[in-house]
This record gives structure tokens, C-alpha cells and sequence, in this order.
């Protein structure tokens, strides 16, 4: 294992808190081996050097504590690990605290709390992709699945038969087939094995976000969105690449979120966003940007955007402390001004969402804002404050929220 000193900070928040008040963790029935998740948030600080609590403010120093000033977390596609990157070195952490209730008359076992594992890497870059961590290191591409994290002694899968020095981590597009994405700095190739199946100029990548069937991925070139599909004799790939005449603003500066089958992509410290979504219908990609008629309109600069993991709302904060949830059309559903915040720019505020929930760091006013939906089945709009308390720290970094992430049953509004 890999000397990791970690600078993170573990916030610890009640169940309810993230799944709407109208529900209760207390209701169990008598079913054997129920089990409950609750829900915790993690963050990296820019200035201690431990791995501690947080409730009410208050700190609480974990075991196993460590350095790395300003870390970088991602959180896996199922809520329950998160990659942390601090200088060369990435580390995973496990989550979900599994509460487990048995029959009346038996007590409850409460499983093993959120916990560094001893697995690690080396690597500049992180992402979260098709089931799997993405780890880049000195040109190939490490691949470790999230159902491996616990026992993973070394990475079972990489990129170090194509050949090329990868400028930005490969995307596992169909493990099954062995299809994935890399970068060689100048073009976006698609590979089946070792055999190279398409390609487009893709200079320079800096950000992605990753559907089921959809890629978008900022370049040089600017936004490009692929379309892979299965058919009957193998993959099909349909490009179009979103200038800057097709989004608004400077297309290649975008950063990607997704969830589901929604993309959307914001220019940081300006108004402009899009929302791409294939039409399942017609197979068509479809793009919803900032200056369409009928759209919010972000009246200060968006600072993150991230997407409810449940009904796939889109949870932006813009500068001067405005929460905004919006539809996948970017119809608004909710705005809240945090009028406890200071003025404020991007760089004090830091964002995570969960299911029909968020939750706000407001670094200069030292205050975390819960956000979460009141009653989702009568009032699924309806996204309010549900607790606000005051932080110790002013230098949160980074922020995710472990959570169970329910991937069927649910649709987007």
C-alpha cells in the first residue's frame, strides 16, 4: 500500500436529512436482513492534514488520518466509493454505512463505517466510468471495477496494448466487447481489443460525462458527442462535434456532468450551459442551451453543476448564492437564494448531489446548506432548506456524497 496522509474531511449527516423530510428512518418492518444505507459526505480540505467528522460543526478526528492538501474526489456511478486523488497518488475510500435490521427481539448490527482500503495507485488523473475507476498514469490507463474495490490487490485491466501515450483517462464503453475510448492528445479512438474502430480529432481533452449510449467529451475542436450503439453485426458510431456556433459561449472550456441518460455541460464563471439527451425515439441527439426561448436564465455566473442521481434534475449554484434545480428541458423547478451567504464568488462555494437532494458548502460564510425534497411523491418539485449549520473550516475543496444510487424505476421529470 501506497504512504497516503489525506487531507479529507468526513461529514457525517442524518439519513433523513438527504431523503426528504416526509420520510422516516425509524419505520421497519419485520423482514430479516433489511438493510438501510445512510447517507454521508465526504470533502477534502485545503489546509489540516486529517480525516475527520463533522457534525454541527464540530470535528472529529478519524483514525487512520492523512496529508495531501486540496484533493480531488470522485464518486463511483453507485454512490458507494470514492477516488481520491492527491498528488500522484489515488486512493479509494468506501462510503455507504449499511445498517442491518433483523426480526423483533434481535438487536441491530451496524456494519463497518465509511474506510480508507488499502488498495491504491498511482496516477495524475481520475475518473468514474462504466462501472469502473479510470486511472491515468504515464500514458495507459488503469480500469478498476467498483465490485472489486474491497479485494483489488492490483488493476486487472488496462490500456497498455494499444500503444499510444494517452493524454486523458480511457472510457469503458462495453466491457463485454472489450470496447473502450482513449486520447492520444489529438483524436478520441475507439478500440475493440486492440483493433482501432473510429476515430475523430479530439485535441486536448478536458472534461467528458458518459450516458449509456452517449459520450461528450470538450476538445479543441469543441464539445464532441458520440452515439455508440450495439447492433446486429457490431458497434455503430454516429460524431457531431458542438462549436461555438452550437453552444453558447466557448464550447471547448465546457465542463460535463451526467446522470443517466442526461448530459449537461456548463462554461465555468459564465451563464452559459446546454443539456444534450438522445431521443429515444428517433435515435437523434438532442441539445438545449442557456439562450433558447423558454430556458432559466442564470442571472450571475454558474459555479458547478452536478445531477440528482434519482429523477435526474439538474442542481446548479451560481455566484452570489442562488440554488437552482431545473428539468432536463431546463425548465426551472426550484430556485433558493442562501441569503445566509456572504458576497461570494465561484471559488467559496463547493457543490454534491445525492437522490433529490444537494448539499452546499458556503466557504465564506462557513456554512453548509442541506438541500433536499419535502415530500417527493405529492410535491416532486419541491426543493427546499432543510438544515443550515454553521462550518469550523472556511477551505473545503471537494465534496461527494455517498449514497445508495438507485439506477431502474426511476424517470426523469
Amino acid at each position: 500500500m501506497n504512504t497516503f496522509k489525506q487531507n479529507l474531511l468526513w461529514v457525517s449527516l442524518t439519513a433523513v436529512a438527504l431523503t426528504g423530510c416526509g420520510s422516516s428512518s425509524d419505520d421497519h418492518d419485520d423482514n430479516h436482513d433489511e438493510h438501510d444505507h445512510e447517507s454521508s459526505i465526504l470533502v477534502s480540505q485545503n489546509g489540516t492534514t486529517t480525516l475527520s467528522l463533522l457534525e454541527e460543526g464540530e470535528l472529529e478526528a478519524l483514525d487512520d488520518a492523512a496529508a495531501g492538501n486540496g484533493a480531488s474526489l470522485v464518486l463511483s456511478e453507485t454512490g458507494a466509493y470514492a477516488a481520491v486523488l492527491a498528488g500522484s497518488t489515488v486512493n479509494f475510500v468506501h462510503g455507504l454505512h449499511e445498517e442491518e435490521h433483523e426480526e423483533e427481539g434481535h438487536e441491530e448490527e451496524e456494519h463497518e463505517e465509511a474506510h480508507v482500503l488499502d488498495f491504491s495507485l498511482t496516477g495524475s488523473q481520475v475518473i468514474s466510468t462504466n462501472g469502473h475507476f479510470a486511472v491515468l498514469n504515464a500514458g495507459t490507463t488503469s480500469f478498476v471495477p467498483f465490485d472489486g474495490l474491497e479485494t483489488a490487490t492490483e488493476a486487472e485491466e488496462d490500456t497498455s496494448g494499444l500503444s499510444l501515450a494517452e493524454t486523458y483517462p480511457a472510457l469503458m464503453i462495453d466491457e463485454d466487447h472489450n470496447l473502450v475510448m482513449a486520447f492520444d492528445g489529438t483524436e478520441a479512438l475507439i478500440y475493440e481489443g486492440v483493433t482501432e474502430k473510429a476515430n475523430v480529432a479530439c485535441a486536448n481533452p478536458s472534461s467528458h460525462a458518459q450516458g449509456h449510449e452517449v459520450v461528450v467529451v470538450s476538445c479543441d475542436e469543441g464539445a464532441v458527442a458520440w452515439v455508440i450503439e450495439e447492433g446486429e453485426s457490431g458497434h455503430t458510431f454516429e460524431v457531431e462535434t458542438y462549436t461555438d456556433t452550437e453552444l453558447d459561449g466557448t464550447a471547448s472550456n465546457y465542463v460535463w456532468r451526467a446522470q443517466g441518460e442526461v448530459i449537461v455541460g456548463f462554461e465555468p464563471n459564465t451563464s452559459n450551459y446546454a443539456v444534450v439527451e438522445l431521443n429515444e425515439t428517433s435515435g437523434e441527439l438532442e441539445l438545449v442551451k442557456s439562450s433558447d426561448t423558454g430556458v432559466f436564465e442564470f442571472s450571475d455566473a454558474i459555479c458547478d453543476i452536478q445531477l440528482d442521481s434519482q429523477a435526474t434534475d439538474i442542481l446548479a449554484i451560481s455566484a452570489g448564492g442562488e440554488f437552482v434545480a431545473l428539468n432536463h428541458e431546463a425548465e426551472e423547478l426550484q430556485s433558493i437564494t442562501l441569503d445566509e451567504s456572504a458576497e461570494t464568488t465561484c471559488g467559496d462555494f463547493v457543490l454534491a448531489s445525492a437522490a433529490k437532494a444537494a448539499v452546499v458548502v458556503d466557504n465564506a460564510a462557513q456554512m453548509v446548506f442541506e438541500i433536499d425534497v419535502d415530500d417527493v411523491e405529492s410535491n416532486p418539485n419541491g426543493y427546499h432548506v432543510h438544515g443550515r449549520e454553521a462550518l469550523t473550516v472556511n477551505d473545503i475543496e471537494s465534496m461527494v456524497i455517498f449514497h445508495e444510487v438507485e439506477t431502474e424505476g426511476h424517470e426523469a421529470h
